[in-house]
């Protein structure tokens, strides 16, 4: 399904239905020019999102060829899996370079034992991890083996006829980039800003303090003229500062949770906090979470911690491999 967003310039959403998927469906983008074409984003790398994407760039009457880019706003799967698509036609493909590092450093399998051995020593039961083998950022990841034209904060790209200022937010993910075009005051946002749900927001082995670092991501975006914001997922809005707003008062009262949680249940691990916590997870117990949802969770709750850890409100201390939090009193 396609639907024209802006006509000048030429702005039309693709929705690649995500299935299986919470997120629901991605919002691709495409920059129609009269010399060339972008597109901003993909879907994930499984039959139903080629179908989806081919089916709308074909109504658009656009080919894969060097006249068309592609812009990839960050790693994550279901915005880079269709990517191997666009090197085999020879299509320019702009993404920052420490997310596409990510993705080769990923390849071997390397970052994701990383990641489950750092989620086991927060006290996730090895069996908890087993279950993520079928995580759809696994199976559905592109083959990182293409060539990238890497952008930088604050990088001037003239594509599709627009001039697109880039911005980098890290946060969602370290590399993650937004696109800005100032003359038209559209603000392509991806998974920086939501505007129906929170972007998930993890702790990273090669990014610290993911939480600070997307705090003053937002507040970086905040005072930008924006006529249209585009999101990676749902619907979009024009009132971006007030959105920021309530995405930072949401995380306040995530971490002032997590303090209350860390006073009720002393000494206990990430694992033991997260199914505390409020999550809109439509009712469900944490027993009841799908794999994928308790590992976004404990990611989530884990960023948070280490925020509280970093400002001295919590203590960290590890026994046995285990890490273990405690609320620090402060003196009267």
């Amino acid at each position: 399904m396609i639907q024209q967003v802006s006509a000048h310039p030429n702005i039309y959403r693709i929705r690649v239905d995500l299935p299986d998927n919470p997120l629901q469906y991605l919002n691709a983008y495409v920059i129609k020019g009269t010399s060339g074409n972008l597109v901003i984003d993909t879907g994930f790398n499984r039959p139903e999102c080629k179908r989806a994407l081919c089916q709308g760039l074909q109504e658009l009457g656009i080919r894969l060829q060097p006249d068309t880019s592609l812009f990839i706003t960050h790693l994550h799967a279901d915005h880079s899996g269709l990517v191997g698509l666009f090197a085999q036609a020879g299509c320019p493909i702009y993404m920052h370079p420490v997310d596409y590092q990510y993705l080769v450093d990923s390849q071997d399998g390397s970052t994701w034992k990383a990641a489950e051995d750092n989620f086991m020593r927060e006290g996730m039961p090895p069996a908890e991890i087993k279950t993520q083998f079928a995580n759809q950022a696994r199976t559905f990841s592109p083959d990182p083996n293409f060539p990238v034209n890497a952008v930088h904060d604050g990088d001037c790209l003239h594509l599709a006829g627009c001039d697109l200022q880039v911005i980098h937010t890290p946060g969602h993910t370290p590399g993650l980039c937004c696109l800005y075009l100032p003359k038209e005051e559209i603000f392509f946002t991806s998974d920086h800003v939501l505007f129906d749900i929170t972007p998930n927001i993890q702790v990273w082995y090669h990014m610290k303090q993911s939480l600070q670092r997307y705090l003053e991501s937002l507040q970086k975006v905040r005072d930008l003229p924006v006529r249209l914001a585009l999101p990676g997922h749902r619907e979009g809005d024009t009132s971006i500062d007030g959105r920021i707003d309530e995405i930072r008062a949401h995380h306040d009262r995530r971490l002032a949770e997590i303090c209350q949680l860390a006073a009720l249940y002393p000494h206990s691990t990430a694992y033991d906090i997260a199914p505390h916590m409020t999550w809109s997870m439509r009712g469900k117990k944490w027993k009841d979470f799908p794999p994928t949802q308790k590992w976004f969770a404990l990611g989530e709750t884990l960023a948070h911690i280490e925020y509280l850890v970093d400002h001295g409100t919590l203590r960290c201390s590890e026994e046995q491999g285990c890490r273990y939090y405690d609320l620090v009193r402060k003196e009267p």
